[in-house]
């Protein structure tokens, strides 16, 4: 018999029965009313959160900061009544906890006591983290749970950003400060440099002067050991010519002279002893001791100024640690510079308290010597003088009276033994002194030399440090510390979002799940009303083929009805509509051959099969979730799941407008087309030959 006589007896048969008749347009229609129904909603799920009902429970205390009352809860809730991103319903912690028992509410927010309290520890050395407890009923909906959980981590995003934006403005604050700072320490370095400038100034003049007169000491000195020698060779030959009487008639007139002329060299070196013990004790001792005593302030001071130094340094490095996008452009430069400064500054103080430490020293020694050897020197000298000037004065009285009588010699003779015994003894005095003076003075040039040299360093240092100083109040003070800086600072993120194929409304995301149901269901329902007997005089080729292109061409109709339906009712913005028709039809078609096998395989207990492989199919596939999302076997068995691949197409034709996506699903939804095909094929030809064998063995009966 012809194929299509065959197969327009079927569809004669189908119209000739009302009720049959009825039934497979109703099947017909299956895909429509899935299709009219579940993708005419034009509303989003995301378009009605504010009727989510979510309890806010605000037990914030407040707390004071700066002398400024502050409640961060009450600000969070403003932000909450002004946001409306959710249902927020303000409530007391009872009817929270009641609510969620009786599940009023999806979720409750609970504001703690000390939220406020805990946001002013920001800049303490141990900061309190704020917390903010939320309770959520998950069992009421699942997407609703999650909805919530996002809303409180943007209340959480938000309430950071405003103690981050705080903490900034503090220290921004600071930094005003600590340019100001520089600017002071500039100006106080600047003039403590023109002071060290004055002190190596004098340093040098007083090294000019000490070294010029080191020539005129050592002679003195000298001298004055001449004169030790030269009195205590008088003394010796006085008591050894003590005897000689007659010698010192004829000598004593010379010694008369002589000792004219002695006294007026000693009464030189009297007035000249008094100036230098004048000059050593009014102008020497108490310079050289203020020299002293002002470095050893300098060294103190220096000292004091080089550990503020290395504090800054370290409390910027500190903010830097605390706040790693001052590291960050644009602000890593500003921020390098300013550490370098500090450590520039805490160098150059460092190197000016070593160097003032020598300083002092020298200064110290100088002191020192002239208060202990110089002056106990040049007094011990002016004595001895004063006592040599008073015993030549008897000298001459002496040498008069010898000129005057003999008779006296012996008396005289023996006071001016003695008095030359004095006048030695003196000698000596002022020999050992004039000798310590010269000492004194040789280490007087030393510790002056080594006073100007540190002068000069003390003058360097203090240049470098105003230098510094100057430089790091130039950079500290072009900072913007503006209160945009600061919410840059607390901020500086900014997300710059762009959708590509996005969807008109919510109802074009679960389209290619709806379709492929649809289309499947309806041919699922169709086939209930074929009968699949085989005529007597048919092949099984025939057979097949009949059955196959009689619901191949009824999930055409339906495939065309939901097509009219999609552009024409529900009008649909279609990024590929002849794709998508195209698709369809393939979809429909490869979806009757899986129809036909289990069918005609086992009747209804293939259509239930059929069923029960639709329902496998609802969340693995694609339809609910990614596929990517899902566990690695169940991503796997979805690999051979025809409606993955119905549903991918028909996402690339509808949505992303990927032409060639489409194509490779269409390719494997044809794989199957063949396989089924086959296997329907298989099917009734082990139908055909069962039956012929029952009527053999009816024959045979």
């Amino acid at each position: 018999m012809n194929i299509f006589k065959l197969l327009s007896a079927e569809f004669s048969k189908i119209a000739a029965h009302k009720g049959i008749l009825v039934s497979v347009i109703a099947a017909l229609l299956v895909p429509v009313v899935y299709g009219g129904i579940l993708l005419s909603a034009t509303w989003g799920p995301y378009d009605n959160l504010d009727n989510l009902p979510v309890a806010v429970v605000n037990n914030d205390q407040g707390a004071i900061s700066e002398g400024e009352p502050i409640n961060v809860g009450d600000q969070l809730v403003a932000n909450m009544k002004e946001g409306k991103d959710l249902g927020w319903e303000f409530v007391s912690s009872t009817d929270a906890m009641r609510g969620l028992q009786k599940n009023d509410y999806y979720m409750a927010i609970i504001i703690p006591e000390d939220l406020s309290q805990r946001v002013t520890t920001v800049m303490e050395p141990d900061p309190r983290k704020l917390e903010l407890e939320y309770i959520q009923n998950e069992g009421m909906n699942f997407l609703a749970s999650k909805v919530t959980e996002t809303a409180t981590q943007r209340i959480r995003e938000q309430l950071a950003d405003t103690i981050t934006q705080n903490y900034t403005a503090k220290v921004f604050s600071s930094l005003d400060d600590v340019s100001d700072g520089f600017g002071r320490a500039a100006d106080g370095s600047a003039r403590l440099s023109d002071g060290t400038t004055q002190l190596h100034n004098g340093t040098q003049e007083l090294l000019n002067s000490v070294t010029s007169k080191q020539s005129d000491i050592t002679k003195l000195a000298n001298g004055t050991q001449e004169l030790k020698d030269g009195t205590a060779l008088l003394l010796s030959k006085l008591e050894g010519k003590s005897g000689d009487i007659s010698k010192l008639a004829d000598g004593s007139q010379e010694l008369h002279d002589g000792s004219k002329q002695l006294l007026a060299g000693l009464q030189k070196a009297e007035a000249g002893s008094e100036e230098l013990k004048n000059g050593v004790a009014s102008n020497l001792a108490p310079g050289a001791r203020g020299v002293a005593d002002g470095t050893i302030r300098l060294k103190d001071g220096a000292g004091k100024l080089a550990t503020g130094a290395k504090e800054l340094e370290q409390g910027l490095k500190k903010f830097g640690d605390a706040n790693p996008s001052t590291k960050l452009p644009p602000y890593a430069e500003s921020y390098d510079q300013i550490i370098a400064g500090a450590e520039k500054l805490a160098a150059g103080l460092e190197s000016l308290t070593t160097k003032s430490g020598k300083l002092s020293d020298g200064a110290v020694k100088v002191a020192d010597g002239i208060d202990n050897k110089v002056v106990p020197g040049t007094v011990q000298l002016h004595n001895g003088l004063n006592q040599l000037v008073a015993g030549q004065k008897k000298l001459e009285n002496g040498a008069g009276q010898i000129a005057d009588g003999n008779a006296k010699v012996e008396t005289g003779w023996q006071e001016l033994i003695t008095g030359v015994s004095k006048l030695d003894n003196g000698a000596g005095r002022i020999a050992e002194g004039n000798a310590a003076v010269d000492e004194g003075w040789k280490k007087l040039s030393t510790g002056a030399a080594k006073l100007e040299d540190g002068a000069g360093k003390v003058d360097d240092g203090s240049e470098e440090l105003a230098s510094g100083l100057k430089e790091g109040a130039d950079k500290t003070s072009g900072l913007n510390t503006g209160e945009e800086n600061a919410q840059m600072f607390s901020s500086p993120v900014q997300l710059a979002s762009d959708t590509v194929n996005d969807y008109e409304y919510y109802r074009d995301s679960t389209a290619p799940y709806v379709l492929t149901l649809g289309l499947f269901v309806g041919i699922l329902i169709m086939s209930m009303f074929i009968n699949f007997k085989r005529p007597a005089d048919v092949s099984s080729i025939s057979w097949f083929t009949v059955k196959f292109m009689n619901l191949t061409i009824l999930s055409l109709f339906q495939a065309v009805l939901l097509l009219m339906t999609v552009f024409f009712i529900l009008k649909m913005n279609v990024a590929n509509p002849l794709g998508l028709v195209l698709f369809t039809i393939v979809v429909s078609i490869v979806f009757s051959a899986i129809v036909l096998f289990l069918a005609a395989a086992a009747g209804n207990i293939g259509r239930f099969i059929a069923l029960a492989f639709v329902i496998l199919q609802l969340s693995i596939t694609g339809a609910n979730l990614p596929r990517e999302m899902l566990p690695e076997n169940l991503r796997a068995l979805s690999e051979f799941l025809p409606f993955t691949y119905s549903i991918e197409g028909f996402k690339s034709v509808i949505t992303l407008g990927d032409w060639g996506a489409a194509v490779t699903n269409m390719s494997i939804l044809l794989a199957y087309l063949i396989l089924f095909a086959l296997l329907s094929v298989t099917v009734f030809i082990f139908m055909k030959k069962s039956q012929k064998q029952k009527q053999n063995v009816e024959a045979a009966m």
